[in-house]
């Protein structure tokens, strides 16, 4: 019994892995550049600047602009990100800190050491919209996070579009999908959306339900045509959702969207290039006092969220290095299958 498991499991990794090969050698001559617009470097709960560069060569990318989280703010990692591979990489911080005056010094000098943004919560946009004017001042960009279509930040944000007409504003995860009746219903939310220079990531693909999320991104692409969508993957997050590189990139066709060849460029790299990458953006060290471990925000990495498993960070990190040393989702598939590969090598020990 235990042996024809192993020949089963055996042939689907094979199988998997020669349907991901094939995949991508497709993909990449329907699509030659892709810059993905949303991933995470930061350590230990996300990936190294090298181990970022190295998913984005396995999958045939050219270029990402990456982040963290408060669950993991190493703010030296990004910063060694936007020094060490400036041609591949734009990162985007954190305002950081237990009081306004420290959030503002530590955006501060994220931007005054090359940051190309600065991930801002909505409702801290409200409660301290000075941030909004540090970025700007330095020609950088808001990435505002919430729900609702932004709706309690749409204000400030408008604001910030006009005062800075270099800057844009990007909104990843869809932008905060909620019912499309807000664009009639809260008309600062509809001028947000109509702005020339607001920017809609289409990330975190698997974390919503997918026929919410379809209506919603429809009404979007109604609003912003595809010169101001980007493509996003949430990497290596995605994962933990059973998600890969190659599926994030597919989401736009499986939800029914039909972008053309030249809207589909758009989307996946020219949008990003324009806004991102047509100018190296001068980046320098951040200051070591900015690496402080105890903000960080603890939680477990919650694998497979549906019906999952907590792990501390450091096992995650573990199991998500052998999985990257073998190839990745680009050769293995899903990081899912590896993950029960090893609970099922662990069994057969008992």
């Amino acid at each position: 019994m235990k042996s024809e498991h192993l020949t089963r499991r055996r042939f689907v990794s094979a199988s998997v892995a020669s349907a991901s090969v094939v995949g991508l050698l497709a993909e990449q001559n329907e699509r030659s550049n892709i810059i993905d617009a949303y991933g995470h470097v930061s350590l230990p709960r996300f990936l190294s600047a090298e181990e970022f560069v190295r998913a984005l060569d396995a999958n045939s990318m050219e270029a990402a602009i990456v982040t963290t989280a408060e669950t993991c703010p190493d703010l030296r990692e990004l910063s060694r990100a936007a020094t060490q591979y400036g041609d591949r990489l734009r990162s985007v911080g954190l305002p950081m800190g237990s009081s306004p005056e420290e959030r503002l010094a530590c955006v501060t000098a994220q931007m005054e050491s090359g940051f190309a943004g600065i991930r801002i919560a909505a409702q801290l946009i409200v409660k301290q919209p000075e941030l909004l004017e540090v970025i700007g001042k330095a020609g950088g960009s808001p990435f505002a996070m919430g729900g609702e279509g932004l709706r309690v930040a749409a204000p400030q944000l408008l604001e910030f579009l006009e005062h800075y007409p270099d800057c844009v504003v990007c909104a990843p995860h869809f932008a905060g999908p909620t019912d499309p009746a807000i664009f009639l219903k809260e008309e600062r939310v509809a001028r947000l959306f109509r702005h020339p220079r607001f920017l809609v990531i289409f990330s975190a693909q698997g974390s919503r339900d997918q026929d919410q999320l379809r209506v919603w991104t429809r009404a979007v692409v109604e609003l912003t045509g595809w010169d101001r969508i980007m493509y996003g993957s949430e990497y290596p997050v995605a994962l933990w959702r059973d998600e890969t590189y190659r599926s994030t990139r597919n989401w736009i066709d499986s939800a029914g969207l039909t972008p053309t060849a030249a809207e589909r460029n758009k989307f996946f790299y020219e949008n990003a290039r324009r806004h991102f990458f047509l100018k190296r953006r001068p980046a320098r060290t951040l200051d070591a006092k900015w690496s402080r471990t105890d903000w960080t925000n603890n939680a477990p990495v919650w694998l497979f969220t549906k019906k999952g498993i907590d792990l501390p960070e450091e096992s995650n990190r573990k199991i998500l290095r052998a999985f990257l040393a073998k190839g990745g989702d680009a050769r293995l598939g899903s990081y899912r299958d590896f993950v029960t590969g090893l609970c099922i090598e662990m069994a057969d020990k008992l």
